[in-house]
Parts: structure tokens; sequence; C-alpha cells
């Protein structure tokens, strides 16, 4: 089953200068009709397609266009193995196709904004041809019936190699920490029918991820000011003593999540921010000697761990390492840049202040003033 798409940036923007984003937005105040997607089997699609038929919308379709546009999904169609091709560096990664992919595909999707005389009016919009039109519609679509009510702080972000990432400081239904880090590059994407579009499934190469274990949000937030320090990062949010993060944070306001941590009831020595400084006057630890594992990081089940280390150009690692492994994959890691310190911390703070996780703006107003007193 299809759970998510990532729709390229050019698209993106074609669908905003045109207005179709705006149309989308319009179709889902008007009594909520967008429709959502569960599960999906190709008998489904075969009963859209029908309707689109009978709705006339592939009368209106270009004669010029229609006998490849129809040959090419029936192929995908019929075929078990038909599938999306990726290239990511040297790398072509194969995506079999799923039943939801031809929501998309053949502009069932799409039609929920469009009549049947725009349909297929690719020009009129934008786009090179019809199935990357109706695709990136489609896709619009999509995304825009999947949106997250627990969504966080996200931010676009660049590494080294000119990857482009979106990232997620979050909290997920039991309120445990979430990171999510997803790459978003707009890698060349041929789809199940052979023609290029302008968007992707979302792969497992896509992601990474911090899966926290409770109040975790004090040792993610002590572990960002330690790479601060020690990699000499300059940061707007603590300049004059913390006091723009601190002032950003109380503008946020409260609202009260759903655990105990959250009403206050979890007075003990670990809540006292000298405690938690304790090993603070230690570097974090730099990655490149193998020997060498850092004290800081974020618990995750069965008592496992993120490490947080610096990298070779003072990145931020999140390294996961339990007791029989170590992942030493790069592309498996969340990596944060220097450029990102000031996001994180207002991640941080936006996580909290909306009571996504379990530790309340309180205690990280009182971590951030209490760093500045050593």
């Amino acid at each position: 089953m299809r759970f998510d798409y990532l729709l390229y940036p050019e698209a993106k923007e074609k669908l905003q200068s045109s207005g179709l984003l705006k149309r989308i937005e319009e179709v889902k105040d008007n009594e909520d009709r967008l429709p959502y997607i569960g599960y999906t089997t190709k008998e489904y699609v075969a009963e859209t397609i029908k309707e689109m038929r009978e709705e006339g919308y592939f009368e209106t379709f270009p004669k010029e266009s229609r006998k490849a546009f129809m040959a090419g999904l029936n192929d995908a169609f019929q075929d078990e193995n038909s599938s999306y091709k990726i290239e990511r560096g040297s790398k072509i990664i194969s995506e079999t196709s799923e039943p939801e992919d031809f929501y998309i595909m053949t502009g069932w999707l799409a039609s929920v904004v469009l009549n049947k005389d725009e349909l297929w009016d690719y020009k009129k919009y934008g786009f090179d041809n019809i199935s990357d039109f109706v695709s990136s519609l489609g896709v619009a679509v999509w995304n825009r019936t999947k949106t997250d009510f627990r969504s966080g702080y996200e931010w676009i972000s660049t590494d080294s190699r000119s990857r482009t990432f979106k990232n997620n400081i979050t909290g997920d239904n039991n309120l445990d920490l979430r990171i999510h880090q997803t790459d978003i590059t707009p890698y060349k994407t041929i789809d199940p029918t052979g023609v290029q579009v302008s968007y992707r499934p979302e792969l497992d190469e896509d992601r990474r991820n911090v899966i926290g274990y409770h109040s975790t949000e004090p040792s993610l937030l002590i572990g960002v000011l330690k790479w601060i320090r020690d990699a000499n990062i300059p940061t707007e949010m603590l300049k004059d003593n913390g006091v723009p993060l601190i002032e950003y944070t109380k503008s946020l306001g409260h609202v009260i999540g759903a655990a105990t941590e959250c009403f206050g009831f979890d007075d003990c020595i670990t809540d006292i921010p000298s405690f938690l400084f304790i090993n603070f006057d230690s570097p974090l630890a730099r990655l490149g000697d193998l020997d060498t594992r850092s004290i800081d990081g974020i618990f995750t089940e069965n008592q496992n761990y993120y490490r947080m280390y610096i990298g070779n150009n003072n990145e931020l690692i999140f390294r996961y390492e339990s007791q029989n492994k170590i992942d030493f994959s790069p592309d498996k890691n969340v990596i944060f840049q220097p450029s990102d310190a000031d996001n994180i911390l207002k991640g941080i703070s936006f996580q909290s202040a909306n009571g996504l996780g379990r530790t309340v703006p309180k205690k990280i107003i009182d971590i951030i003033q209490y760093r500045f007193t050593l």
C-alpha cells in the first residue's frame, strides 16, 4: 500500500502560480470533498476509470495523444512488475507500482479539482505533457488529504552534496519524540508508463528518523547546545544568553499534552538543570574513532540509543547504536548541518509548546537559562 508521494519543487511552483493549489483548498473547504484513499485494489481503480468515462472526461482528451496515453496506462496496469525508475546518483532504484499510483496516473485525483474541459489542458498550466500534469496535480491532492494533525516544526535544508531535505521535529501519538528527515531532492523519475514525471513515491531510501522513548527532549536540547559550543557554530537564537530563543518559546504559548509530565507531575532529580548538565563540560564526541562512543544522545526502545556525534564538517550526526549493532551507513543516520542549528532549537521549543512531546516549555526555558550560568 502506498502512503506518501514527494512532489518536486518545479511542479509545485507551477501549480501554485496557476492557482491550482488554491483550487485544491477550495474543494477541501467545500463540504470536505477531497477523497481520502485507504486500502485500494485494482478493481477499485477500474471503477474510477469507468466513472471518468461515464462523466465524459475521456471525450475531451486530445486525440493525437490518447492512444499513447491509454496504451502506457494499460501496459502498466496489466504488468505486475511495472515500476518507477528513480536515478539517485549512479544508482537507479526500481519501485514497484501499487494500485494507489493509478489514481494519480489516470488523472482521477486531478479530476476532483478540474472539470473535463480543463483536465487535459497541460500547456495552460505550464507542463510539458499530460501525464506529468495530471500526476503532479493528483499528488498535490493526495498530499492535502494526508495532512498530519501532529505535524511539528518543519524546515528545508541542503547538505554538502546539494541534496534537499525536509526536516520535522514532532512527537507521536504517545508524545514520544520524533525527528524525521526526508530526502526530497528532485531526482529524475520515470513513472510506470515510461514518462518522466515531477514526483515520486516516498522511498525507504528517502527516510531517516530518530525515534525517542519518553521524555528525551532535554537530552536532545543539551546535546545540541554542546554541538553548537564545540563546533563553534554562530546562532541567532542563542545571542544575548539565549534571550531570542527564550522569547520565541514564550511567544508560542502552551498546549498541554496528554501525559502526566505535561501537567508538572514529574518532579525528580533528573529534572533539575544542574543534574541534566552534569556532563556538559565533556565535549561532544567526534565521529571517526570507532572505539569512541558518545555519552550524549537519545534513548529509544529496549535501552538502545541514538548517540550524537560531530562529523568531519561539523555536522550533527545521530547514529543508532544497540548492544549488538551500530549503523555506520551515513544515509541511514539523521544528519544536520551547522546551518540547521537555529531551526533545531526552534523545533524543540515548538514541539514542547504545542503539546507534541512530554517536556513542558518551562523546562526548555530553565535549560536555556541554566546553560548561560556555566
